[in-house]
């Protein structure tokens, strides 16, 4: 599952919004740290993208399992015993984070996206499948970032107000608004790239051409986390402008002009 702003990643059977395992930048975790870091004018570490992302461990729950079917498939050409694979592994990260005691909703988040993936794969039996509920995830993210701006709230616009304290201040700072709206086009560019390159490999494979479903599962690996980091620390730059031409804190009070 493809990453998510206001944390949207990731599209390979994993939490479409990844939280971090340590800190970002600034207060807080995840998409948000990176930011914040921006609005306070911070440099954004590896850390900090990091983190963004998931951490370690939101890496490793995004890219092996699907990385793990795709060996596993180009080895059999065989979808479901495919499947088997991902879903295993799911299964002994499930049961490690219970082991752990650690919260029910990260034991399940990873868990019930690579079932999906694995559920709709068995049912159809088609390798190119595997990869078909994050074609739905993307298309989900673009119009939901799309709708946000031609209603005047920018989802990423949501996420400054909610690091600011009011889900409504920023919309009256012009150069907020602006760069809300630029940043969130950033992550309808990044998940429409996904659709745009992906799609036809997929429509492909449905064709007939075996080769398309590993050039599909590769390029799900190489436009996966890598995009998702590419698209926060353009949300940054942005942002670390914005902080620069304000020369204040996130914090201070809104001009009066809307």
């Amino acid at each position: 599952m493809s990453a998510r702003p206001a944390g949207a990643p990731d599209d390979d059977g994993v939490d479409s919004a990844p939280g971090p395992e340590g800190r970002a930048p600034g207060a807080r975790g995840g998409l948000g740290g990176v930011v914040e870091a921006g609005l306070h004018g911070e440099g954004v570490s590896a850390r900090g993208v990091l983190d963004a992302i998931g951490g370690w461990r939101g890496i490793a729950e995004t890219l092996v399992p699907a990385t793990l079917y795709l060996g596993v498939y180009v080895a059999t050409r065989d979808a479901r015993v495919s499947a088997i694979a991902p879903l295993a592994l799911a299964l002994l990260a499930f049961g490690w984070r219970l082991i752990r005691r650690e919260p029910v909703q990260a034991a399940l988040s990873g868990f019930i996206g690579v079932l999906v993936c694995v559920g709709v794969t068995m049912f159809t039996g088609r390798g190119e499948d595997y990869y078909l509920p994050g074609f739905w995830i993307n298309a989900a993210w673009i119009v939901a970032h799309t709708v946000s701006l031609l209603v005047g709230w920018p989802l990423i616009g949501l996420l400054l107000g909610f690091l600011r304290g009011s889900l409504t201040q920023w919309r009256r700072i012009p150069v907020l608004r602006r760069a809300a709206s630029l940043c969130t086009v950033f992550w309808i560019a990044a998940f429409g790239a996904r659709l745009a390159v992906q799609l036809p490999l997929y429509f492909a494979a449905q064709g007939g051409d075996a080769a398309a479903v590993d050039a599909l599962g590769l390029a799900r690996l190489l436009m996966g986390v890598p995009l998702f980091a590419l698209a926060a620390i353009m949300t940054w730059l942005v942002l670390s402008r914005v902080s620069a031409s304000l020369g204040e804190s996130p914090s201070a009070p809104a001009s009066s002009d809307d």
